[in-house]
């Protein structure tokens, strides 16, 4: 009963304006200035480079959970990719080459902070970014954690087309706080009290300046993912990886379009990368890290101490 009332009136907040633009990251936040934008991450420990990397319609306080315990061993840094978060917005045209352009922009942060090279950690959207970033500067990612990556399940032209069709800035714009709420009980097996967090700022979201522009961002990022399958290149990645996806993902695979695919079926397109490792968590969905912290980073602390780069 007490969960139902706070979620009744998560729904109906009243945002301020500018107070609730900028997510809880509950670590420091800071920017680094790329050409004409400024990119927003947040850094917590001392260690070896590890790099995080939202998903789509997300930002880095999707680590939050996981830099707690991460942060004992590591130098993570949570990046907000341009237009979400408290980072620049952008207003690039060029889908095919959106997830390129996160790519570099993750690369370009790494140069400015004087990191040669680190582990990078992505989630859905974020995970097919890191392997694009691996493909693209194999020297500068060490090792790759991908957690319900996305680029492994493929569609066909006229999947595509119709995802696209739907997925548009206006679509965002105008989704109401019901849909909101749905969208993110879509990412759960069993949403964590935590989430509230997530969607009461979403909702204040619709009120801040950047708005607009972050709505833009995420047919792009769909678009972007669409064009840059990295299926057929996974026999190139020569890092070592750990593919982790939720027993109960409801997102991965597309229930509407690929019916008969199951999680399991999706992660396994992941053996076709040398020597990868790949697990399933369950109890958790699509936002396993944030739905499954412990288990998560437990995985994700066994693989990279107890593997070598090949």
């Amino acid at each position: 009963m007490k969960k139902t009332i706070i979620t009744i009136l998560l729904l109906f907040i009243v945002a301020k304006p500018f107070a609730q633009c900028i997510p809880a990251y509950g670590f420091e936040s800071k920017k680094i200035q790329l050409d004409s934008t400024l990119v927003n991450y947040v850094e917590a420990g001392k260690g070896k480079a590890l790099v995080l990397i939202h998903g789509l319609g997300g930002n880095a306080s999707h680590w939050k959970r996981n830099m707690e315990q991460l942060s004992g061993d590591y130098r993570c840094i949570a990046i907000d990719l341009p237009g979400y978060g408290n980072s620049d917005p952008v207003n690039r045209t060029e889908a095919a080459t959106q997830l390129d352009f996160y790519a570099e922009t993750v690369a370009a942060v790494l140069k400015k902070l004087s990191i040669p090279t680190a582990v990078v950690m992505g989630h859905s959207m974020g995970g097919q970014v890191a392997m694009i970033l691996a493909l693209k500067h194999p020297l500068l990612v060490e090792k790759l954690v991908l957690i319900a990556p996305a680029g492994l399940e493929t569609f066909t032209d006229a999947e595509a087309n119709l995802l696209m069709t739907y997925a548009t800035a206006d679509f965002y714009e105008n989704q109401d706080n019901a849909t909101i709420l749905k969208s993110y009980q879509s990412n759960f097996f069993s949403m964590p009290e935590q989430a509230q967090q997530l969607i009461q700022e979403r909702i204040a979201l619709k009120q801040c300046p950047g708005f607009k522009g972050y709505c833009r961002q995420i047919p792009m990022g769909i678009k972007g993912m669409l064009y840059r399958p990295v299926k057929d290149r996974l026999k190139e990645l020569t890092q070592p990886v750990l593919v982790l996806f939720g027993e109960q993902d409801g997102l991965i695979p597309n229930k509407l379009l690929h019916p008969s695919l199951t999680v399991k079926d999706v992660a396994g397109v992941a053996k076709q990368i040398p020597g990868a490792t790949i697990q399933l968590i369950p109890g958790a969905g699509h936002l396993l890290q944030y739905e499954k912290p412990e288990a998560v980073n437990d995985a994700a602390i066994k693989f990279l101490k107890n593997t070598k780069p090949l």
